[in-house]
């Protein structure tokens, strides 16, 4: 989330003298004022989520100890709904809204609890710089996290009839019938993506913010219809192939601040290969199939079924032009149709994360190959975590106030960034703007700083 700096300027053009020719910088203040209602209500939440959440789960759990009444209401956020006890398994209902509901706070509770009263102290004696305890703490908790929920998703997925099958991935479909872990599972990453939303507008607003919000929101669609459609066996290949991939960059991160260089630059390394071969191999392999694939004997044909029997309906697979795809919103035993409308808005919602994956990817791949040649460039798939040791910026308090440094657009006569020193000049106050590329370095050290894993000062 930005800073809340007052800015009393619009737009201010300050002389930058860079070499032997003077140049002009624009700085436009990015900067989101935080006297508004929804930032007012954030910023109050983001100081007290602990207190905010342990009681809000403190008042159900006393309710559902002490007044008999409310169990039937409270019971709802606190345990799975829809048991079958003769067959030992779940199914899905509108109830199952409560208890996602009780998983986003208790993950906004556990987050809290971890980074303020576990990781931030524990990095201050592994020796943790002051100014990167909070972010060692905020991706330990995504360790935390993505480890568990990896886990337990790749003991799933191996334990079932579809490990390495996409065909038998749809073999079942639409059973509601799912393992109470299965279930769990699915629900609680359905909190977290949603917890996810609220996190990123708390933090420090990031250079792919809207990036970042777009692929929440789409993820929690997909889980969502993945859920009440019953591709909740996709969802688990899906979420095993994203997780991995998400455990490693928070590792390399770690061992960033803890100043293990080499270590992050291997942990950096596998991120990469890990990324192409789960979300641009084995992922396209899953989309591949359910286009090729579906329908078919073997997967799943196109038609109407009765939601509480799986008994296929004398109906055309398509009733209407759009009410039917609603239908199993509606009642998880009413009707649920399968056909090409179907088919390919559940493709598309794929193809679209598939679409950011790429965008990221090619940005990380700029990077490793901007290095290979020799060439300076950012990664700017997000803000700096750390202060830049190639790029300074020595200004005065009330300047820092009046702009967002991250959106300075300088003009050089040399027509590059790299290699050219610049000065902010504002009379009477005299801050200076500098960035310097330091060519001179071996190629680790290279990769280590655009990447993130520099050594921390």
């Amino acid at each position: 989330m930005p800073e809340p700096y007052a800015s009393t300027h619009s737009h201010q053009k300050l002389p930058v003298q860079a070499q032997s020719s003077t140049k002009y910088i624009t700085v436009k203040p990015l900067i989101q004022h935080r006297d508004s209602t929804p930032y007012l209500y954030l910023d109050w939440f983001s100081r007290n989520q602990i207190a905010c959440t342990l009681s809000f789960l403190g008042s159900v759990i006393l309710l559902q100890t002490l007044a008999k009444p409310f169990r039937a209401y409270t019971g709802r956020f606190l345990y799975l709904s829809y048991a079958r006890p003769a067959t030992s398994s779940y199914q899905q209902g509108i109830d199952d809204i409560y208890y996602v509901f009780a998983w986003v706070v208790n993950f906004t509770a556990l987050r809290a609890i971890t980074i303020e009263w576990i990781l931030r102290p524990i990095s201050g004696y592994l020796g943790v710089s002051e100014r990167n305890r909070l972010r060692f703490a905020e991706q330990g908790w995504l360790v935390a996290y993505y480890g568990i929920f990896w886990t337990i998703g790749m003991f799933l997925w191996i334990n079932s009839d579809y490990w390495l099958d996409n065909k038998a991935i749809w073999a079942i479909w639409p059973s509601r019938d799912m393992s109470g872990l299965f279930k769990w599972y699915n629900l609680a990453q359905l909190a977290f993506w949603v917890q996810q939303i609220l996190v990123i507008h708390m933090e420090k607003r990031r250079k792919d913010h809207t990036q970042m919000l777009t692929h929440h929101i789409i993820t929690c669609t997909l889980i969502s219809v993945t859920y009440v459609y019953r591709y909740t066996r996709a969802a688990n290949v899906v979420l095993c192939l994203m997780d991995v991939v998400d455990l490693i960059l928070p590792i390399a991160k770690i061992l960033r601040y803890l100043c293990y260089e080499t270590a992050c630059n291997i942990a950096f390394g596998l991120f990469v290969v890990l990324w192409f071969l789960a979300r641009h191999v084995m992922y396209l392999q899953l989309c591949y199939g359910i286009y090729s694939s579906v329908p078919g004997n073997d997967t799943m044909l196109f038609g109407c079924y009765q939601g509480g029997s799986r008994q296929r309906l004398d109906m055309p697979p398509q009733p209407d032009y759009f009410s039917h795809l609603l239908w199993p919103f509606e009642s998880a035993d009413g009707v649920i149709c399968l056909n090409g409308e179907v088919k390919w808005i559940f493709l598309g919602m794929l193809g679209f994360v598939q679409a950011l994956s790429m965008i990221w990817f090619t940005m990380i791949l700029k990077v490793i190959a901007g290095i290979l040649i020799g060439k300076s460039v950012e990664d700017t798939r997000s803000e700096d975590e750390a202060e830049d040791d190639n790029t300074e910026i020595d200004s005065a308090t009330d300047v820092k106030k009046q702009m967002n440094v991250m959106d300075l657009n300088i003009c050089v006569s040399s027509g590059e960034m790299g290699g050219t020193t610049g000065a902010l000049v504002n009379p009477g106050l005299k801050p200076r703007f500098t960035n310097t590329r330091r060519r001179s370095g071996a190629l680790e050290k290279e990769i280590l700083a655009r990447i993130g894993c520099e050594k921390p000062q």
